[in-house]
């Protein structure tokens, strides 16, 4: 289960910490807060970036990131939704 620590800016998996940047950060707690949804693309550049205009492939490159850092530790990370966007993976206990 991914833990956050909103006092020191950090999640962690496992009581591991993951180095994330701050928009990496905020981000993985966007879903993680939503994990119950799929989120699009254009819902996470309007929350994420508060609407600024942005081409999408912006939160592919985050998304791409994060997997890393998440896959690294054992997470099984980020589902793409074909034609729908993003949803977090829930780690079995």
């Amino acid at each position: 289960m991914l833990e956050i620590d909103d006092d020191l800016f950090e999640i962690s998996y496992k009581n591991k910490v993951l180095n994330l940047c701050y928009k990496e950060y905020e981000l993985l707690k966007l879903l993680i807060n939503n994990s119950d949804k799929i989120l699009s693309r254009d819902e996470i550049i309007d929350n994420f970036w508060n609407g600024k205009q942005f081409k999408s492939r912006i939160v592919d490159t985050y998304i791409c990131r994060i997997r890393g850092k998440l896959k690294k530790y054992g997470h099984p990370g980020i589902l793409a939704v074909k034609k729908r966007g993003f949803r977090l993976i829930e780690a079995k206990a």
